[in-house]
């Protein structure tokens, strides 16, 4: 379960790095904002990720298409990069309007397994997600992790409503 792909956005020489990931959900682009905000003022870069669920099975129309266009890739690589890239998309473009280093992580598998994989790898000094991305609100007001999801981080979490 490695990394699909990653891309590098507006190349900087920051080493310091805040982790955003997204899943999709209309919460995310509030948590991208403040995120690109605290990139800008503390001169960061971001690494924005998302995790798709693993799939047994490529669709044979995929494999059909991937094996036509001769790709040297293979079909499940081909296609999470193909649906990573389509939940990305507009938060790159977002990215690249505001001026922000950025690089993409594309994983697939457990959430919280790559989440942590990604963190420990490339080291962010902060992590930002939104409220909904992986997280429950089991008492007014008051979002907490599933136990399940709690994630084992050695930085901050920063949390978007």
């Amino acid at each position: 379960m490695l990394a699909v792909e990653q891309e590098k956005g507006l190349k900087t020489a920051s080493s310091r790095k805040i982790l955003v990931y997204v899943d999709g959900n209309g919460k995310d682009v509030k948590a991208l904002e403040a995120a690109a905000k605290m990139a800008i003022e503390e001169g960061a870069e971001l690494v924005v990720m998302t995790v798709l669920k693993k799939v047994n099975r490529v669709p044979y129309e995929f494999i059909k298409f991937v094996n036509s266009e001769r790709f040297t890739d293979p079909p499940h690589y081909l296609y999470y990069q193909y649906l990573g890239r389509a939940v990305l998309e507009p938060y790159v473009e977002m990215l690249r309007t505001m001026g922000v280093p950025y690089e993409l992580q594309i994983e697939f598998g457990d959430k919280k397994e790559r989440i942590e994989a990604v963190a420990k790898t490339i080291k962010p000094y902060k992590v930002v997600m939104s409220v909904n991305g992986g997280i429950r609100r089991q008492f007014f007001g008051l979002p907490l992790f599933r136990a399940e999801e709690g994630l084992r981080l050695d930085c901050p979490i920063t949390l978007i409503p």
